[in-house]
């Protein structure tokens, strides 16, 4: 085999390594997703799709939902998300996300810190299903908007695949 094509051979291989490897660990911190009854602070409910992934003590969150028309400015929307850790609560709390543009029916939000609870890594974080209806005194994630009605969701499945804490 000529020098160049074990080299090219090699280099594929090494590629094909490391796209297994991200794609490996990907999975240790999500990406989970379940489905969430959602409100807003004005009562009008709607179903969401809610995607986290965790890495570095911190949690991004993608929101599938009815878009809203107005736009934001970047770590203005905050957001709250409480999980159930072999130890108890987990909490994830801050304002922290890309400009979003108005009119796009998904939010990308985080990375999000941890604020309070205590979990090692590769322990499972499990969403906190509540009965419904979703409300200010009944969410287990919160998504307040500057200038907007806020939303409040729970979720009605476990998260697909385990959370696991990275």
């Amino acid at each position: 085999m000529p020098k160049r094509v074990k080299v090219a051979a090699l280099a594929s291989a090494g590629a094909l390594a490391a796209v297994t490897t991200f794609v490996g660990s990907a999975s240790a911190g999500g990406p989970s997703t379940a489905p969430y009854d959602c409100v807003d602070a004005r009562g009008r409910a709607f179903p969401a799709k809610v995607t986290y992934f965790t890495g570095g003590g911190q949690l991004k969150v993608t929101i599938s939902a009815p878009a809203i028309p107005a736009g934001f400015p970047a770590n203005s929307i905050n957001t709250t998300a409480i999980f159930n850790g072999p130890s108890g609560g987990v909490v994830y709390d801050g304002a922290i996300n890309p400009p979003y543009p108005g009119g796009a029916p998904v939010f990308n939000l985080g990375a999000i810190p941890k604020v309070s609870g205590t979990i090692g890594v590769g322990q499972p974080l499990a969403d906190v299903i509540s009965g419904p209806p979703p409300s200010p005194s009944n969410w287990s994630l919160r998504v307040l908007f500057p200038g907007w009605p806020g939303w409040y969701c729970v979720a009605r499945a476990p998260l697909s695949p385990t959370l696991l804490y990275s």
